[in-house]
């Protein structure tokens, strides 16, 4: 049997919900990036909570028009969140240490994002109306004319992007031994 989604799900701002709803979603969205995280053990709480916030916790707090939620109810499937000028948060240069690495595209790719899914709600195109969702905001309310994401070289989200319009793809590295990130960009 094929599974599929409610059709009835929305996608929605959190700063557009009732404060109560939006509360229960945050807390749906955290679950969702702590299943999804690569890194789940921490050498100390302090090390963690730096870990959420440079990619949750402060698009919350800072971004909420550009934090998206796909929910039916209080289940939440997936979110979406970012900001519309990666320049303009100084503060994520130092707590993101890919962030300074490509600082030279920001002015044709500004905006950037980072999208998390439940396993359940994966390739059924939940993940792919989010970034237009995302994309719509930034279009209406922004001055964004880019938009990008990083991920690791070879990871397997790399195709669901390209799938989705991200064409422009720059490799470095942020230490000789480490991983190397890929930054893929897309025309708004």
């Amino acid at each position: 049997m094929v599974k599929s989604l409610p059709m009835d799900i929305a996608i929605q701002s959190l700063s557009t919900v009732q404060t109560d709803l939006r509360q229960k979603l945050s807390q749906g969205a955290q679950k969702i990036f702590w299943d999804t995280a690569e890194v789940k053990n921490f050498p100390s709480e302090a090390e963690r909570q730096v870990f959420i916030y440079k990619y949750f916790s402060y698009y919350l707090e800072t971004n909420p028009d550009l934090f998206i939620c796909a929910f039916l109810g209080e289940q939440v499937y997936g979110y979406i969140c970012g900001v519309a000028d990666t320049r303009k948060h100084r503060e994520l240069y130092h707590c993101a240490d890919h962030i300074p690495i490509f600082d030279d595209l920001y002015e044709e790719y500004p905006a950037h994002l980072h999208i998390n899914l439940a396993a359940e709600s994966r390739g059924m195109g939940l993940g792919g109306r989010l970034v237009a969702a995302l994309e719509k905001v930034l279009r209406r309310e922004t001055e964004a004319c880019g938009l990008h994401l990083v991920t690791s070289e070879g990871a397997r989200n790399v195709g669901f992007y390209r799938k989705n319009g991200f064409t422009r793809e720059v490799s470095r590295g942020i230490l000789p031994e480490e991983p190397r990130m890929l930054f893929m960009g897309k025309r708004l």
